[in-house]
């Protein structure tokens, strides 16, 4: 198998493991303390049925009114909106609870370079898309090892890496989103309204399909 990456790295311009400590290292988080008040702010705003944000469901988004009524269904809550840039909100979260904003502003510090990504995806998830737990700055040049089409063993390896160091980071959060994602009463609920939608002749087979296994896999716990 050539790979592109591993040739890079045999020229010895830099080790995959200098690489790898510098990416780790300058990964930006949200500081504990500000990231706790933000989560309990947004669970707060989803159990309360006020706006909150996901990114958009199927081709063009034309299906996230499927997850809306999933939502509104499971969560009673029918203020669900989709994020107009798919990352608008986040852009807006990380920057004011770091401190640092990509764009020109008197209230933050600039940075360039640096990308926002999120570390454990579930972006159709309310609870995880704008979860400060999950939303971090990253340098653009780890992109080829976090975007969705890189692949292979050193693509896996830097994966587990940042991952384990931002569930370190994030772990009373993550803890407590794990335990909320999978009590009992929301389980129930979910499976209830999956099985609900299954019966009604009034939806195409394919969406419910789709629906499903999105669902199935955006409304999950995070286990490194």
């Amino acid at each position: 198998m050539r790979d592109s990456y591993e040739r890079f790295f045999s020229q010895g311009y830099i080790s995959k493991d200098q690489f790898f400590e510098f990416g780790l290292s300058e990964t930006i988080y949200a500081p504990l303390d500000k990231a706790e008040a933000a989560w309990e702010k947004l669970k707060h705003k989803v159990h309360s049925n006020q706006q909150v944000f996901i990114r958009g469901f199927g081709r063009n988004s034309n299906g996230t009114h499927l997850f809306q009524a999933f939502y509104a269904d499971v969560l009673d809550n029918n203020q669900v909106t989709v994020d107009p840039t798919n990352n608008a909100q986040p852009t807006k979260l990380i920057r004011d609870l770091t401190g640092y904003s990509k764009t020109k502003s008197n209230k933050h510090e600039p940075i360039q370079n640096y990308q926002i990504s999120h570390i454990f995806g579930r972006t159709k998830n309310v609870f995880a898309f704008t979860a400060p737990w999950n939303i971090v700055y990253m340098p653009k040049m780890l992109d080829p090892f976090t975007g969705h089409e890189a692949k292979g063993a050193m693509i896996d390896e830097y994966k587990d890496l940042f991952q384990k160091q931002s569930f370190k980071h994030f772990e009373p959060l993550i803890n407590d989103y794990n335990a909320l994602i999978t009590s009992p009463s929301l389980v129930d609920s979910i499976h209830h309204y999956l099985d609900k939608i299954e019966q009604d002749k009034n939806l195409d087979e394919k969406d419910v399909s789709k629906l499903k296994a999105s669902i199935l896999e955006e409304l999950t716990p995070i286990i490194l």
